[in-house]
């Protein structure tokens, strides 16, 4: 990850330095060199918030199909303090032989009640000994409201609506295009015939 937030920035900086230069040379205004001096240093700060992922920060994509539930974490919603609240799951994808694969990733999902007591008793299960397995699959189109926030389920809180001022476009994305999210028992790896 570290190479890549380097090769990154270094591609940035030598974009900088190529614009800045031939900005300082070309017959323009100084108030078009001044605009792409400020458009350049914009996309600086662009190119931080959209690597965030590679920063180690839950992700808020699609879930794998099937995974191994590592930990989860609930945060109830909090009027008071504009938050919507989120649910915070650590997985690993699991192959078609139930054995975990790749690395555990962090993914960031939208408060629901029915999903954070779904992941409550996971984790309790995980504490217990138990390992979880979890399945996401793609909801119907045809299953989920239309609004002013699309695709949002029927049983989520009235917190889950924006806060003005203080809106998580990542978490409206990932809301907008909802998974059915499921936890059950790890069962075994399948092992070839003997």
């Amino acid at each position: 990850m570290t190479a890549n937030l380097l090769a990154i920035s270094a591609a940035y900086v030598v974009l900088g330095v190529l614009l800045l230069a031939f900005g300082l040379t070309a017959p323009f205004r100084w108030w078009v060199k001044a605009s792409a001096i400020v458009v350049t240093s914009l996309f600086f700060v662009e190119a931080f918030f959209s690597t965030k992922s590679l920063l180690g920060w839950p992700g808020t994509g699609r879930l794998p199909p099937r995974f191994q539930l590592l930990w989860t974490r609930v945060v109830e919603p909090d009027p008071k303090g504009h938050d919507a609240g989120s649910i915070f799951l650590w997985v690993e994808e699991v192959d078609a032989n139930n054995v975990p694969t790749g690395t555990p990733r962090s993914y960031r999902l939208p408060y629901t009640k029915p999903m954070a007591d779904r992941s409550l008793k996971a984790r309790d299960e995980i504490m217990s000994g138990n390992p979880q397995e979890g399945t996401a699959e793609d909801m119907a189109d045809t299953e989920t409201p239309a609004g002013p926030v699309a695709n949002v389920p029927d049983n989520s809180t009235p917190t889950q609506a924006p806060i003005a001022n203080n809106v998580d476009l990542s978490l409206l994305m990932a809301a907008q295009q909802p998974q059915s999210v499921e936890f059950k028992a790890m069962s075994g790896p399948l092992l070839p015939p003997k």
